[in-house]
């Protein structure tokens, strides 16, 4: 009988010690975690069983607070990221909106009076903004129907081959479309820069001064009564 005693310790026969170990696994197996066997058991092999069962119970709730914790974790990182990419998309379009209206600074397009615009060229001129100021003031001369495109090239310091090559095709597109162009302001170095280059402007109106243009398109220049009717 002490055996038979020595092996139902706790008070449960292995009878019932076994059910409670079944009943254990399948409730852990259908993911109640919080099953569990109560006390901590008999030192035999019966209570071996019981103390990996909680064990095994503890670490699987363990591991099911890391995985909601991961979970969260990365659904916030989702969160922020989607956040970075909004916040990225308009930067985005601020930037475009920034460098249109720089673009549009650093080239403007004035109209002096009806029918005739100018252009005053500021800072360093390179082939990307040379065609972009191409592009506007094209795009003006067909807007306002103008008959004169002054192009001032004052605050110009140099002029490459390709650059002047395009400055050129410039004019010859503005009197493509029926108005003509003039350019003013070329500096001595520039002047020498186009010459060592080959580039011929021979066939350009170029004046010194602005005021020398603007005159000319009011047809007022001194000894020149008939300019504006050559201007139309």
């Amino acid at each position: 009988m002490s055996s038979s005693g020595a092996s139902c310790s706790g008070g449960a026969v292995p009878g019932e010690r076994v059910q409670a170990i079944l009943g254990t696994i399948g409730r852990l197996k259908q993911g109640a975690l919080g099953a569990g066997l109560g006390g901590p058991g008999a030192g035999d092999d019966l209570g071996a069983i019981e103390a990996a069962l909680r064990e095994l119970a503890d670490a699987l709730r363990e591991r099911e607070e890391l995985m909601r914790v991961a979970q969260d974790v990365a659904t916030a990182n989702l969160r922020r990221l989607d956040e970075l990419a909004q916040e990225l998309s308009r930067t985005r379009a601020i930037n475009q909106e920034q460098q249109e209206t720089i673009r549009t600074l650093s080239t403007p397009i004035i109209q002096v009076w009806e029918g005739v615009l100018l252009t005053p060229v500021l800072g360093a001129v390179d082939l990307r903004r040379a065609e972009q100021m191409m592009q506007a003031l094209l795009g003006a001369v067909a807007r306002t129907q103008c008959r004169a495109v002054i192009l001032d090239l004052t605050g110009v310091e140099s002029i490459d081959a390709a650059l002047g090559g395009l400055l050129l095709s410039l004019v010859r597109a503005v009197e493509l479309l029926g108005a003509r162009g003039i350019i003013v302001g070329i500096r001595p170095e520039v002047a020498r820069g186009l010459l060592a280059d080959g580039v011929d402007i021979s066939r350009v109106s170029t004046l010194s001064r602005l005021r020398d243009a603007l005159l000319l398109c009011m047809g007022q220049a001194p000894g020149r009564p008939a300019l504006r009717s050559a201007l139309r």
